[in-house]
């Protein structure tokens, strides 16, 4: 039976691995936590088996248990009997709020948050307050930093095969992008709530937006469900009504015959319809 590529998240890393469904759970675990730094013991497992969908299933499925506290029970569990499939995602939850991994989320989390206020205060938006620094120099020798431990575990672009999966990304983001042309019928397939459907007004990449640095698509939506019109940080993009334009990741667009939806049409209609994340949308 062959390996599989399965996505690996928490909270903190994201990376591709190979996965043999030879492997019971126990050992699958002990790899996760060399991946996530997240205990065994402490491991709640959320399989998703399509990327495109917030929809998940719990490993293991037994009894609707999210742990399993006994290591036999574990041991006794073939991957091959959880029917995983290559290309789908394993989430790991830390189920210890007080765990080194939530501490450092946590950091994190406050690093972010000071990097703001640093940010609101040197545009002048607090008078008089004198804020706590941090530079970029002083965080990267901080040894309790996540930053140090990416680099300790070679996670994120520290992952010697990092470049290689940009690349790959790079790839499918441009097969993407060579189904698509201005004026394209579409939809979004990673949304939350009712499926949008509109029209493709703009394709590639935005100064105001991340300078450059990235493609993405314009969509002119046919009801009210964007978040602009057509504008990033004043500068015109394309013309559409307020709240009828969004700029979205390739990834999140499908191209096809998606007519208007009838917003009088029953919710059996549209077997379409799915419940699905909102993701990476300005």
């Amino acid at each position: 039976m062959s390996d599989l590529n399965i996505f690996i998240t928490s909270n903190l890393t994201s990376s591709e691995r190979r996965i043999s469904p030879q492997w019971n759970l126990k050992y699958l675990k002990q790899k996760l936590e060399s991946i996530t730094g997240i205990s065994p013991q402490n491991q709640i497992l959320h399989y998703y088996p399509n990327n495109y969908s917030n929809e998940y299933k719990l490993i293991p499925p037994i009894n609707g248990s999210t742990t399993t506290d006994d290591d036999d029970d574990d041991e006794q569990i073939l991957l091959s009997s959880l029917n995983l499939q290559s290309y789908s995602r394993i989430h790991v939850i830390d189920s210890d709020p007080n765990s080194d991994v939530n501490k450092l989320q946590q950091q994190h989390q406050q690093h972010q948050e000071e990097e703001e206020e640093k940010s609101e205060i040197e545009e002048g938006d607090v008078a008089g307050f004198t804020e706590f620094q941090l530079s970029e120099e002083d965080y990267k020798t901080r040894q309790n930093s996540v930053l140090n431990w990416k680099k300790i575990n070679k996670l994120g672009r520290f992952d010697p095969q990092f470049q290689s999966l940009q690349e790959k990304l790079h790839h499918e983001t441009e097969m993407k992008l060579k189904t698509m042309s201005i004026g394209s019928r579409c939809r979004l397939i990673n949304i939350e709530n009712n499926e949008r459907r509109g029209i493709i007004r703009f394709i590639g990449k935005i100064m105001p937006l991340d300078n450059g640095e990235n493609d993405w698509v314009g969509i002119e939506f046919d009801e009210p469900v964007g978040k602009n019109n057509g504008s990033i940080d004043g500068v015109k993009i394309f013309e559409c009504k307020p709240n009828h334009g969004s700029f979205v990741r390739p990834r999140l667009v499908e191209v096809g015959d998606f007519p208007e939806l009838d917003p009088f049409a029953d919710d059996d209609d549209d077997d379409n319809d799915e419940d699905m994340d909102d993701d990476e949308e300005l």
